[in-house]
């Protein structure tokens, strides 16, 4: 299989005009290579042009954000994102009363978690060409974010969208905890595939640590749009409840598939490529999802207050603190193998 994949990358590169492989461009940040001028680790499946430099200095990969190259807008469609949601906390800030009112507690976890996934990625496809070493950290960085995003959806969902129905359930006493585990192991899991050779085995772990949690955690909200009580289903939100699922998938297709550039190699190296149009679908997701918890949270609180499930700032912010910190102690031990693995892997 992997033997058939490079065939085919072999081919599509023998397609793209010459042009292409003997011209080097630049930039604010210096010359931007072709997919020939840059080490086999740092090529990107069917994208021919645009890369910059493996060894780019801090100054030089912020400069590249300004640059014609296939990371630009990988940054720009997750900072300005990012931008956005801070904004958005912000205008909550001032209607809300975060420090006092536990029923905010939760959407600030998610807020939370919400501003930091994008800012992580942005920051991971800007500097992840100053070394093997820094790639490889890069990736490290956007794998901890996504764990905490993905447990700021499950801490909001608990507290504002969850189908009545399971509410005194045990699986609605424990699934917080279960996905805090989850959130825990599924970065545990994704880090050290960047220690494992190329292979489906990989690819397998490596999705599936992200995969497994998502269905985990949207199961409730599955649940409430395919069997909602009465109440539920007159709610605005659950319309944002299903686009965003439609979002999840495009994202997930696009990413599997590296459509549109699998087909037509050198068309979409700088603008419209699928990792672009990932952060695009799953960004749109994140705004139903958003949109959809903030509605859930007024129009039922006069419902959910009664029992309410986060009393203590610790049940909420306090979780979501505690998986940040235990992920950056994760990603620090997982960075103290990362020399003698790229000593090893250069010298094989």
């Amino acid at each position: 299989m992997i033997k058939c994949r490079r065939d085919i990358i072999n081919f599509h590169k023998s397609q793209v005009s010459t042009t292409y492989i003997s011209m080097s461009s630049r930039g604010l940040s210096g010359p931007i290579y072709t997919v020939h001028q840059v080490p086999e680790h740092f090529h990107e499946h069917f994208i021919i042009r645009g890369y910059r430099h493996p060894n780019s200095t801090a100054k030089q990969c912020l400069l590249s954000v300004f640059d014609a190259t296939n990371e630009t807008l990988n940054f720009w469609t997750h900072f300005l994102p990012s931008c956005y949601f801070l904004w958005v906390l912000k205008g909550l800030s001032e209607t809300l009363d975060f420090k006092n009112d536990p029923y905010t507690w939760p959407l600030l976890a998610y807020m939370f978690g919400a501003v930091i996934f994008p800012l992580a990625s942005a920051t991971a496809h800007t500097f992840n060409t100053m070394s093997d070493e820094m790639r490889h950290f890069c990736f490290f960085l956007d794998y901890g974010a996504l764990s905490v995003f993905s447990l700021g959806g499950v801490i909001a969902y608990r507290a504002y969208s969850f189908p009545s129905a399971f509410v005194d359930t045990w699986f609605g006493h424990n699934f917080v905890r279960i996905a805090t585990i989850n959130s825990l192991v599924s970065i545990i899991f994704s880090c050290q595939t960047r220690f494992m050779k190329l292979s489906f085995f990989r690819t397998f772990i490596r999705l599936g640590s992200f995969g497994f949690p998502y269905l985990y955690n949207s199961l409730p909200i599955m649940y409430r749009l395919m069997f909602c009580s009465p109440e539920e289903c007159a709610l605005p939100s659950q319309y944002q409840h299903a686009r965003q699922f439609i979002f999840a998938f495009s994202a997930a297709v696009l990413f599997a598939t590296h459509f549109p550039e699998r087909f037509y190699p050198a068309k979409f190296d700088i603008f419209g490529h699928s990792h672009q149009l990932f952060h695009v679908a799953s960004i749109l997701g994140t705004m139903d999802q958003m949109q959809a918890i903030l509605h859930d949270m007024v129009d039922r609180r006069a419902l959910l207050q009664d029992s309410w499930w986060f009393p203590s700032l610790s049940d909420s912010v306090g979780v979501l603190g505690a998986v940040m910190a235990i992920n950056v102690i994760t990603i620090g031990l997982f960075s103290l193998r990362l020399r003698n693995f790229v000593k090893s892997t250069k010298s094989s």
